[in-house]
C-alpha cells in the first residue's frame, strides 16, 4: 500500500510546475464569524460589506469597519472582546483586546486606513485587526480582500482602480495604508497614486516571488519540498506571474522601496525569525523615505497576525 501511495505522489508530482501554479492561483472563500447569527455580532466582528463601482462599472467588494459602527451598541451597555489565539511550536499566544464605549478613540471623518491582508491567512483574523484599529484610532478601515481571494490571480492588483475611485468620492483627506506579507504589492501600487497617503506600514513584506514560495514550501510544506525541486518551484511562480500579466517589475519590492520616487514615509516590520521576509533582506535598503524595524524571533505567522504585543501596540501607536 505504502509502495502504490508513493508511486501515486510522485506521477501527481511529475506534472508540479502547473499543479503548483494551479494551487496558488485557485480562489479561496472568506473566512465568516462563526458565531450565533446576530446582526450586532455581524457588524463587530465582520464589518459592515460593501460593493462599489467605478464609472466604467469595474467593482470591487470590500469590508469596513467604522467607529460609528457601535454607537448604538454601546449605549446600551454592550462591550465586546476580540480574541483569537496562535498556537507556534508548544507556545500558545493571545491577541486579546475589550471594545467599550469608554476605551475608543473619537471618530475621524475625515481619515482612512486601508488594510491589505497577506496570502493564505485566515481573514478573520484580519477582520478582528480591522475592528481593533477602527475603535482605537478612530478612523474607517477598509479591509480589502487577499490577493488569493479574487476570481482571477493578479498579486492582488485586481481592483485598484476602483479603490482610488471609492477613496476620493468619500473624501478622506488623511490615507494610513496597512499591509501584510503579499499585501505590500498592491499597497506601494496604491501608495504610488495616492497624493494623500501619509504613510505605510509593511508587515513583513514578501520578497521575490520566487523565493517566498520556495520558503514557504521548505518551512510550511517539508514533505512536498523533499520530493520537489527548486528549479520546479522557479518555474512554477515565472507561471504564476506570466499567467497573471501583471508587470513583474510592480513585484520587486526592494527595487520600488529604494526608488527616490518612493517618498511615502514607509515603516517595515522585519524579524530574523522570518524566513519568507528574512530581516537581512530588507537592510540594505537605501531610502531615507524607509524605516525598518526589527523584532526577534517571530516567524512569518506570528508577524503578520500581529500576535506579539509590544510590535501590535507599537503599529496602533503610528496609525493614530
Amino acid at each position: 500500500m505504502r509502495f502504490i501511495f508513493c508511486i501515486f505522489y510522485i506521477s501527481v508530482l511529475s506534472g508540479c510546475q502547473s499543479f503548483i501554479a494551479y494551487q496558488i492561483t485557485q480562489p479561496v472563500e472568506e473566512i465568516s464569524y462563526g458565531g450565533p447569527d446576530d446582526p450586532m455580532l455581524n457588524t463587530v466582528y465582520e464589518g459592515i460589506p460593501r460593493k462599489t463601482c467605478n464609472t466604467t462599472h469595474e467593482c470591487l467588494a470590500v469590508r469596513i469597519f467604522s467607529h460609528n459602527d457601535l454607537i448604538e451598541y454601546f449605549e446600551q451597555g454592550e462591550q465586546f472582546g476580540i480574541t483569537f489565539q496562535l498556537k507556534s511550536k508548544e507556545e500558545m499566544e493571545t491577541f486579546e483586546t475589550t471594545l467599550t464605549s469608554i476605551n475608543g478613540a473619537k471618530q475621524k471623518n475625515d481619515s482612512a486606513i486601508i488594510l491589505f491582508p497577506g496570502y493564505g491567512v485566515s481573514s478573520l483574523i484580519y477582520s478582528f485587526q480591522a475592528r481593533w484599529l477602527s475603535h482605537f484610532t478612530g478612523k474607517d478601515v477598509i479591509l480589502m480582500p487577499a490577493s488569493n481571494q479574487y476570481s482571477e490571480f493578479k498579486f492582488g492588483l485586481n481592483s485598484l482602480d476602483v479603490l482610488k475611485h471609492f477613496l476620493n468620492t468619500n473624501q478622506y483627506q488623511q490615507i494610513d495604508i496597512l499591509s501584510y506579507s503579499m499585501g505590500s504589492i498592491a499597497a506601494v501600487q496604491l501608495a504610488k497614486q495616492m497624493p494623500n497617503v501619509k504613510q505605510q506600514i509593511m508587515v513583513a513584506p514578501i520578497v521575490h516571488f520566487d523565493t517566498a514560495l520556495m520558503s514557504v514550501a521548505k518551512n510550511y510544506h517539508p514533505t512536498l519540498s523533499y520530493f520537489v525541486k527548486d528549479n520546479d518551484f522557479k518555474n512554477a511562480a515565472k507561471n504564476v506571474i506570466q499567467n497573471s500579466a501583471i508587470d513583474e517589475t510592480q513585484l520587486d519590492l526592494f527595487a520600488l522601496l529604494n526608488s527616490k520616487q518612493s517618498a511615502n514615509r514607509t515603516t517595515l516590520y522585519v524579524s530574523n525569525a522570518d524566513p519568507i521576509s528574512p530581516a537581512g533582506y530588507w537592510q540594505a535598503l537605501q531610502n531615507k523615505s524607509v524605516s525598518v524595524v526589527h523584532y526577534s524571533n517571530l516567524n512569518h505567522t506570528r508577524m503578520v497576525s500581529l500576535i506579539n504585543q509590544a510590535m501590535r501596540n507599537e503599529v496602533l501607536h503610528r496609525l493614530m
